[in-house]
């Protein structure tokens, strides 16, 4: 008995068991909860934020740019010599005329190949001259420097080629002449072969049919003959005396329709003999006088003939004639034209020094002693007096909007300099970027500033305080306007919520880093400033270096 008591008191009641099941499960629940949180934060959007206070801002707009010459003169010279020394300073001001560099006493390179190609260009021309192409008449007027003008060469050459023309028209016309003497000629003869054919083929037919009709006259005869005969031998009255009697009467009167046609044939053939005789004299009396016409029209076209060669061969004479004067009229201007070259170059030789064309600030020397000029670079840069040097940067379209040519710009590292002056000069459009930028050029006043030097300036208002300040970089802007988020705090059971919410603003001012804003604010709220995914309105956000 007691053994049974004892177990049963070892079992745990069925109330007992629903309370340890829901303690677990609501441990579970608990975990779950906080892990399933603690993984939402860490996918949730990662946000920098800073509190909205009060601050000063310097709307001035700064960049840096290489001072340029805006017009600078380069100093070039025309040979090729050697520098024996430098006599300024790179920033030494000279005026016109002061001496740059000293030359080696050497004739320059150019010098000696311009005398050889005056020496080479004369030898040519006086070849040319006396090749024997142009007459003595013009060889006189090319050696005293006349030279016709175009209208003198299209004159003499239209004489020629009228000439020409003419002579190559009638030596057409009198070949025409020919071809149709001669297509006459074949004709007529053709038209005689013709008709002397045709009596001669009409002859041959008649003699083919005299040959049949003495046949057929032969058989008729025969015919006559045997009916003849026949008919004596049979009573006069009887049916066969009448059958023979009309087959003699038959045969009798085809022996006459034969010899009528036999005479009509013998005639006619007689009378086409005479006629193919008459024909071929004719034929060769028409000939005779065709073959002394195209004799008379041969000489014409002989003459022709040689006029057209003489004509061309004039012509041709000519247009070589005028294309070799042309020619060395050219050649002789263009010997005229290096022989100024050289004396140019002789002038530039001497002195042995390279001098200042104009006055101003020496901003570069190319070449130092030893050294060579060359005619293709040039041996130093002056900055002329009275010309501008220029620097640009490029700026936002925004920073530009409040500025106007002719304001003035000061150094960001003034102490540097004790007389300087930069003006806006321009405003353009960058060309890299013509939709969001501008590119700002100033005019740079000063003694102390060259060619090369990079200067940095600051242009704009002066810096003002203002109630609400935030980073430049936290404005945003939509279709709606500018806007910024700021985070708001949701408390939970399991801790605090930040929501990102929209607030619209209006930009009072601005500088390279931070804005002046107004809204509806009240001064001590948390803008986000930078995030590392898209953030909109509502969307709940964690906040940088922060555990919750």
């Amino acid at each position: 008995m007691s053994e049974a008591v004892s177990t049963t008191g070892n079992k745990k009641s069925r109330k007992d068991i629903i309370k340890d099941i829901t303690i677990a499960f609501l441990v579970i629940l608990l975990l779950l909860t906080f892990f399933s949180n603690t993984i939402m934060n860490f996918s949730l959007p990662e946000v920098a934020i800073q509190q909205v206070q009060e601050g000063n801002i310097s709307p001035m707009i700064r960049g840096t740019g290489t001072v340029e010459a805006s017009d600078p003169y380069n100093v070039k010279v025309s040979q090729e010599r050697v520098i024996k020394s430098v006599a300024v300073t790179e920033g030494s001001h000279v005026d016109k005329g002061d001496i740059i560099y000293y030359l080696e006493d050497k004739e320059s390179t150019e010098l000696t190949e311009a005398e050889s190609k005056l020496e080479e260009m004369t030898q040519t021309y006086e070849s040319a001259l006396f090749s024997g192409d142009i007459d003595d008449t013009s060889i006189t007027r090319i050696r005293s420097g006349v030279t016709l003008t175009f209208d003198d060469y299209q004159a003499k050459l239209k004489a020629a080629s009228d000439r020409y023309d003419a002579a190559k028209a009638a030596d057409e016309a009198a070949q025409a002449t020919i071809d149709e003497q001669s297509q006459a000629q074949s004709y007529t003869s053709a038209q005689y072969n013709y008709d002397e054919a045709t009596p001669q083929y009409e002859d041959a037919e008649i003699t083919y049919r005299l040959a049949q009709i003495e046949e057929q006259i032969s058989d008729a005869q025969d015919t006559k003959d045997h009916a003849k005969d026949l008919r004596d031998k049979e009573k006069s009255g009887s049916k066969k005396y009448e059958k023979y009697n009309t087959e003699y009467w038959a045969a009798d009167q085809m022996l006459d329709a034969l010899n009528e046609e036999k005479s009509r044939l013998s005639i006619q053939q007689a009378s086409n003999t005479k006629d193919v005789s008459q024909m071929t004299t004719q034929a060769g009396q028409v000939d005779s006088d065709y073959q002394r016409e195209m004799a008379s029209l041969q000489d014409t076209k002989n003459k022709t003939a040689l006029e057209l060669e003489r004509a061309t061969t004039e012509r041709t004479e000519l247009l070589t004639e005028i294309s070799k004067e042309i020619e060395l009229c050219n050649q002789r201007d263009d010997i005229e034209e290096q022989k100024e070259t050289v004396e140019k170059l002789k002038a530039e030789s001497t002195g042995g020094k390279i001098e200042a064309p104009v006055a101003g600030t020496i901003t570069k020397l190319e070449l130092k002693a030893g050294e060579s000029t060359s005619a293709d670079n040039e041996v130093a840069v002056i900055q002329v007096d009275g010309k501008d040097m220029v620097m640009s940067f490029s700026v936002t379209v925004d920073q530009a909007k409040g500025l106007k040519v002719g304001d003035i710009a000061e150094p960001q590292n003034a102490w540097y300099y004790t007389n300087f002056k930069a003006t806006l000069k321009s405003i353009k459009a960058d060309s890299q970027n013509p939709n969001t930028k501008k590119v700002l050029t100033f005019s740079i006043e000063s003694p102390e500033v060259q060619n090369g030097q990079s200067v940095s300036l600051q242009i704009g208002e002066k810096s003002n305080n203002y109630d609400l300040t935030i980073p430049a970089g936290a404005v945003r802007e939509d279709q709606n306007g500018k806007f910024i988020l700021v985070v708001k705090s949701k408390s939970s059971p399991l801790g605090n919520r930040y929501i990102a919410s929209r607030v619209d603003v209006e930009v009072l001012a601005s500088d390279d880093t931070t804005a002046a804003i107004s809204g509806s604010l009240e001064g001590d709220e948390y803008v986000i400033t930078t995030t590392t995914s898209l953030v909109n309105s509502g969307d709940q956000v964690r906040l940088a270096n922060n555990n919750e």
